[in-house]
């Protein structure tokens, strides 16, 4: 495969400081489903902008060029540095927005990167003009129901009773190296697996190196394991794409859209956990 999965970049800077409109209630934004990408309508400065939405990813927003001229984007000192899977090294400005408005959920002050990607790869074009990622969701359960084509955030602190939209098979975020995103160990036929929870991805994916390590029959670039056991509960039998990717010692691949396409999944970041609907 040539696809390089959007979750695989691991970012290197830190993130600066993002204000919120806080909301009593849920907050139901649209999504529409393009190429295995789910597309949300973000208002960026007064701009609709479609960007695709990766939870792979911890940054707040990524935006292509042309939307930045668009908004008169200011640029900030620094860029944030990071791999994608193929180890290449990506650096990305940094750029200040006013505002962010996602559906009625209203951010402020938030630091945009520029979308850059390595000459080798560039994502595929689904009418995106940037990527969402996890950064200004922090205080969220975010409920993704592809079947009825909305993602939901609601409001739940750390110390709140989670909401019945985010009930069903809990499963800890699990690595400490990444320990607000939702990383997850599953047990599979290829051995105890560290899976990121990615909707950039558009298929479960797992590194060459997991299968040559987990002595089992491949085909092509598929490898099934009758088992996939998280929070208890197994969802196997299931089908991984298995690639040659540089990832970090810490995963072993993601959990991609035909996951999200056929299960209810919320991803409490306040309580760090990921949650399957029944």
């Amino acid at each position: 495969m040539d696809r390089t999965p959007k979750g695989a970049c691991i970012l290197l800077g830190a993130l600066l400081g993002i204000s919120s409109v806080a909301r009593s209630g849920p907050v139901v934004v649209p999504l529409r489903l393009a190429g295995h990408f789910p597309i949300v309508i973000a208002k960026v400065d007064g701009v609709d902008v479609p960007l695709a939405f990766g939870s792979g990813d911890s940054f707040p927003v990524r935006l292509e060029q042309s939307v930045l001229d668009r908004i008169k984007a200011v640029p900030i000192p620094g860029v944030t540095m990071g791999l994608d899977a193929k180890g290449h090294l990506l650096r990305s400005p940094k750029f200040r927005l006013s505002r962010l408005q996602l559906g009625d959920a209203v951010f402020n002050d938030v630091i945009a990167e520029l979308d850059v990607h390595s000459r080798t790869y560039h994502p595929p074009k689904v009418g995106q003009e940037g990527w969402l990622g996890t950064g200004l969701l922090k205080s969220y359960e975010v409920v993704l129901d592809y079947p009825h084509r909305t993602m939901t955030l609601v409001p739940h602190a750390a110390n709140d009773t989670p909401s019945e939209q985010c009930r069903g098979t809990s499963v800890p975020f699990a690595v400490k190296e990444q320990p607000a995103e939702p990383f997850t160990k599953a047990d599979t036929d290829l051995g105890q697996l560290t899976l990121v929870w990615d909707t950039g991805s558009g298929l479960s994916l797992v590194s060459q190196k997991v299968v040559q390590q987990g002595h089992v029959k491949a085909s092509n670039e598929d490898v099934t394991t009758k088992r996939l056991v998280v929070g208890g509960t197994d969802f196997g039998p299931w089908q991984f794409k298995w690639m040659e990717m540089s990832l970090p010692p810490f995963f072993d691949g993601s959990i991609g859209y035909d996951f999200f396409a056929t299960h209810v999944v919320c991803i409490d970041f306040p309580d760090k956990r990921v949650v399957i609907q029944p």
